[in-house]
């Protein structure tokens, strides 16, 4: 959309599956990836795939605000669903962007003084 400034998310898309289906392939973020060639945004996806039955995606991509980010990432599921046949049977659970809160961070920002 032109003239509307887009920042990057992480969005992560909880999965699960029953155990028949077994771990998500090692090429699913690049499978992903490659049927994904019309979603607007997409910058890069990576596989975090333990546990076994409840992997994540975590989904960089560029959009307008926060829910059409996770919007965004819900339509790339549901179209890499429907694409690869590895993926037949996962349910989404959920796809948000995470919180980070302030003392998780690697150097979290000094207290403020009093």
């Amino acid at each position: 959309m032109k003239g509307l400034r887009h920042s990057m998310y992480l969005v992560h898309i909880h999965l699960w599956a029953p155990p028949a289906c077994g771990r998500l392939p090692h090429t699913t973020a690049a499978d992903i990836a490659g049927c994904a060639e019309d979603c607007e945004g997409l910058l890069h996806i990576s596989v975090h795939p333990e546990p076994e039955d409840h992997p994540v995606l975590g989904v960089y991509l560029r959009a307008a605000s926060l829910a059409e980010a996770e919007a965004a990432a819900v339509r790339l599921w549901q179209l890499a669903q429907t694409a690869l046949p590895s993926l037949v049977g996962w349910t989404l659970l959920r796809a948000e962007v995470p919180l980070l809160l302030p003392q998780a961070l690697p150097n979290p920002p000094p207290e403020p003084s009093t």
